[in-house]
């Protein structure tokens, strides 16, 4: 082994590395040289971290750092003092003898190094060499994550975090929960949670993330299992989803699979039987003629499917045994349509969850959560749009804080609620209070700001924890690149296409914050209150003179929000946050709030509808005002938008809630069947092709089956019902 204090090794010593002569051509440092041929500045940060990165290079002014030893298996250089090695697995697994934890500002400048003593060091043929890996295309990169196998994956993260890997993947839409890009490396980013890694090369643990998570191994894993799923390759079958017991591990988001037990297992199966008899004894006695017996089953069984840890099912059954407790007590609120979809339903979800573990799969969108689960994410960048106070049927008050996300690409959203009985919370007087994170005087002071969260707490479906472990740093605002980094709507035609394009079977996870969006119309309609139906109306004209519907119930919290629309002077240019309710033909907009470019970033950029000071004109005499006005339901010009659901379909529904109604009695089952039948073959003629595989020879279980094939082609064609999300 050959040492050289103060010398690069090039073949032979020469002071400071310069000199006549060939350098011989070394396996591994060409290996590491291809690597880091990789890395651009991203890629160095996402090794140490942005601060250490430039350390490490205003470090590199004042002295060099120099190749001290080198073998077929190491390559070692000295920089301030410090000893850095290298092997085979590459910059990421690099070590130093400074008491650093991980990657530091010595590693991080022996390898800037490293990388630039391909040219530096080497003869003109090895310069074109390195020029040439660099200007390379992704491919070698691309064919090194597709052959990485099953069996390194599991050795990288163990079993359990490779079963968790492997379901997050299956449960993910790779075509919008994931981003691949790159130019010199490969950028495999989640959406949910928002978290990326970089592939230079090498083997799994090559990856580098962009954050300090937590358990990394099993996030590596789930990138290289997203990536090659994205490129056409099938997941490997789950060999180990069955213990040793032979019970289905079902896995939770974000945390490693636990095993279930033999006994939990057996009593998954036997919740889902008993759930299909009792939704198919329902139909056969019939809506109408319940009994206090039928309620306390789907009680007993709401609390077994609680303890058998399905979720969904569990709030869904509880949900059924309150209609039918207000319908035995033959409440006004009864609503027997409403009973038999979500019965229908409930059939439907206990078949996903069965057909799912019949493959040896659990997807968490079908088994639920028992509460909401938040991952840290690191450093997330936030646009502050506006909040809103709001008050829920059940009786929570609650302001709600909206955000966008320009590297995410999505909308974030932070709540703070309490039960209305708990007094003294008021959440229009919380929007002007402390926090919810360190360094953020109030959720006020958050609009209309860009903010930079760190160690900030997401969970899967965007909602962020008000943690105070998180911290909050409000950055230079610039009312320009403010609204460059919104993305916004100006053709509502195009709006359209893209929620229908979104509609996903009615067993899909609810997503609410894709419901949000930002409005650039053209122009404005005048607002006008209708006093019959207690809401605001407004008109949104589009680029092709269509108009969206902007709708406004008056409550307590929204009179501050009617009163800013009758005064708003909107013109061309203002952007309209707001949530779109209805369907992909016929939805209408509850605008949060207006976003003027025209506006400084200290003087409104973001007119916060809920909470900025309205007109001293109290709106009572607004409301007394509009009661003289002639009020026809929406102001002239809009277009509501039709339901598009052909006859046959809602006939064919009316005709199931019927006989579900009446009940299925035993003299006259055939001619049912015999009805049933008909009307199948009518929608499948029609061109409703799945009605043609609903036939089992059950009468009552043919009629769920189709009453929920109704409720999922109707939330295809029109979404008019938005039911049971």
């Amino acid at each position: 082994m050959t040492k050289s204090s103060g010398t690069i090794l090039d073949g032979e010593s020469r002071p400071e590395g310069r000199g006549a002569g060939t350098a011989p051509r070394n396996t591994l440092r060409e290996t590491l040289r291809t690597q880091l041929a990789r890395f651009d500045d991203d890629a160095f940060a996402a090794l140490a971290n942005k601060g250490l990165l430039r350390r490490a290079r205003k470090d590199l002014e004042k002295e060099k750092a120099e190749i001290v030893e080198e073998t077929p298996a190491l390559v070692a250089m000295t920089f301030a003092g410090q000893r850095v090695e290298f092997d085979v697995r590459g910059p990421s697994k690099a070590t130093c003898s400074c008491p650093a934890h991980g990657a530091c500002q010595h590693v991080l400048a022996a390898a800037i190094t490293l990388a630039s003593l391909s040219v530096e060091s080497t003869d003109g043929t090895a310069i074109s060499a390195s020029l040439a890996e660099a200007e390379a295309p992704l491919e070698p990169l691309r064919k090194a994550l597709l052959e990485i196998n099953s069996r390194e994956l599991r050795k990288h993260a163990g079993k359990a975090g490779y079963r968790w890997a492997w379901q997050f993947v299956q449960d993910i839409d790779i075509e919008k929960d994931l981003v691949l890009s790159g130019e010199r490396n490969i950028a495999i980013a989640f959406r949910h949670p928002p978290v990326s890694f970089r592939y230079m090369g090498g083997d799994v643990e090559a990856l580098l993330p962009d954050a300090d998570i937590k358990q990394p191994e099993k996030y590596r894993v789930a990138a290289v299992l997203a990536f090659q799923r994205a490129h056409g390759k099938a997941l490997e079958p789950l060999d180990e989803r069955l213990d040793k017991a032979g019970s289905l591990n079902l896995g939770k988001d974000h945390a490693l699979a636990e095993e279930t037990s033999p006994a939990l297992s057996d009593s998954r199966v036997r919740l889902m039987a008993a759930v299909r008899q009792l939704a198919g004894e329902c139909v056969k006695l019939g809506l109408a003629h319940f009994s206090p017996g039928i309620h306390e089953r789907f009680e007993t069984l709401a609390v077994w499917a609680q303890g058998a840890q399905c979720y969904r099912l569990a709030l869904l059954l509880r949900r059924i045994a309150d209609h039918v407790e207000i319908l035995l007590a033959r409440a006004g609120a009864a609503d027997e349509q409403r009973l038999f979809d979500e019965l229908a339903f409930a059939y439907a979800l206990v078949s996903a969850i069965e057909s799912a573990a019949a493959r040896g799969e659990a997807p968490a969108y079908l088994i639920g959560r028992a509460r909401n689960e938040y991952e840290e994410v690191g450093r997330l960048e936030l646009l502050g749009l506006g909040a809103s106070a709001w008050r829920s049927a059940s009786g929570y008050l609650g302001l709600t804080m909206l955000f966008w996300s320009p590297a995410q690409q999505s909308f974030y959203s932070c709540t703070d609620a309490r039960p209305e009985v708990q007094r003294g919370f008021d959440p229009v007087a919380r929007y002007k209070a402390p926090g919810p994170w360190s360094g953020l005087g109030a959720p006020a002071a958050a609009t209309g700001r860009r903010i930079v969260l760190t160690g900030a707490l997401t969970s899967a479906s965007g909602r962020l924890s008000a943690s105070e472990k998180t911290t909050a740093t409000i950055m230079p605002l610039d009312s320009a690149a403010f609204v460059a980094d919104l993305p916004s709507h100006s053709r509502w035609d195009e709006l359209a296409r893209e929620r229908a394009a979104r509609r996903r079977s009615l067993l899909a996870e609810p997503q609410p914050l894709k419901d949000w969006v930002i409005l650039r119309p053209k122009r404005f309609n005048r607002a006008q209150f209708d006093a019959v139906r207690q809401m605001m109306l407004w008109g949104l004209v589009d680029d092709d003179g269509d108009v969206l519907l902007v709708e406004v119930p008056y409550d307590k919290y929204t009179a501050n929000v009617i009163e800013r629309l009758e005064q708003a002077d909107a013109q061309e240019g203002v952007l309209v946050v707001a949530r779109l309710r209805g369907g992909s033909a016929n939805f209408v907009a509850e605008p949060l709030s207006l976003i003027r470019p025209s506006a400084g970033a200290n003087s409104g950029l973001v007119d916060s509808l809920y909470f900025d000071v309205a007109s001293k004109e109290s709106f009572a005499k607004r409301l007394l005002s509009s009661l003289s006005r002639r009020s026809g339901g929406s102001p002239e010009g809009l277009a509501a938008g039709m339901s598009v659901v052909p006859p046959l379909l809602s006939d064919a529904r009316n005709w199931l809630r019927l006989l579900a109604e009446r009940g299925l009695a035993g003299d006259v089952t055939t001619g049912v069947c015999d009805e049933l039948e008909r009307r199948l073959t009518r929608l499948a003629s029609a061109g409703f092709s799945a009605f043609g595989n609903c036939r089992s020879g059950d009468a009552a279980a043919d009629v769920l089956r189709a009453q929920y094939l109704c409720m999922q082609y109707e939330h295809l064609l029109d979404d008019a019902g938005e039911l049971l999300v």
